[in-house]
């Protein structure tokens, strides 16, 4: 099955506006951070991805080698997050986009399950944004920081440990965002619905019976995340801090209803 993308949706940014700025992007070997990195880069910011999986990296860098580098981390580990950035040069925008988690009902969640989620999808975000603040943000009095977060925010069955994971984050963003505006930063977190990609086709979910059960009529696609992203990043997102923007198709006010 092929990852739909949309192109129409990455002709809205001009060309050059990103010029001389400098990203970090989690999870950049696939999905919304490959989509992500892609565009940053083509609107003309040198880019660093980070993720565990070497070869993915270098997939994704690929397309793009004079301005898309990469370094491999496991970004639950605060050694490895301090010797990667070591080899970061400058940074003026972090999108924090890795995450992941299991499929569980809340009763069935084990401690270890739970922790597995949460360093992941909480306490790595949180430590990484906090040294890249203190190591470039701050000192150059200017940075953006975009996390990926999720819908529905009314609760979402079978997602509790990464629900309050992301919950978190969001809670971060808002404190981010009403401290450190002082020092010219920028927080806000994104919070896509369901996003077609290579890894949520392995769910073996039909993408056209999920997609019709929400208003959008459709599932959305990693390009259109990528855009958000960019738009936060741009000067057009000079101005907005400490909210997180929920762009889901309707799922978060509806939720959806497999069409029968």
């Amino acid at each position: 099955m092929t990852v739909p993308t949309s192109p129409q949706a990455l002709s809205v940014f001009a060309p050059g506006c990103l010029t001389g700025r400098s990203a970090l992007v989690t999870g950049g070997g696939s999905g919304i951070g490959r989509a992500s990195a892609h565009l940053l880069a083509r609107l003309g910011a040198d880019v660093v991805i980070v993720g565990r999986r070497e070869e993915a990296l270098q997939e994704t860098a690929a397309s793009d080698p004079e301005r898309i580098s990469w370094l491999t981390a496991d970004l639950r580990e605060p050694e490895q997050v301090d010797a990667m950035l070591d080899q970061v040069p400058g940074c003026h925008f972090l999108l924090n986009n890795a995450g992941g988690q299991f499929v569980a009902q809340a009763q069935d969640i084990t401690h270890k399950g739970f922790r597995a989620v949460t360093r992941l999808n909480l306490d790595a975000p949180w430590y990484l944004t906090t040294a890249v603040a203190n190591r470039f943000f701050i000192p150059q009095s200017y940075g953006k920081i975009a996390s990926i977060t999720m819908t529905p925010h009314r609760g979402m069955p079978l997602m509790a440990h990464s629900s309050a994971a992301r919950s978190g984050v969001e809670s971060l963003t808002r404190n981010w965002g009403a401290e450190w505006g002082r020092f010219g930063i920028r927080a806000v977190a994104i919070a896509p619905g369901i996003v077609h990609t290579e890894a949520w086709q392995r769910y073996g979910l039909d993408p056209a019976q999920v997609g019709a059960g929400l208003p959008a009529g459709r599932l959305q696609t990693a390009d259109e995340l990528a855009a958000v992203v960019a738009f936060v990043f741009s000067p057009a997102g000079d101005y907005i801090t400490g909210t997180t923007l929920t762009c889901d198709g309707g799922f978060d006010v509806t939720g959806p209803t497999l069409a029968g």
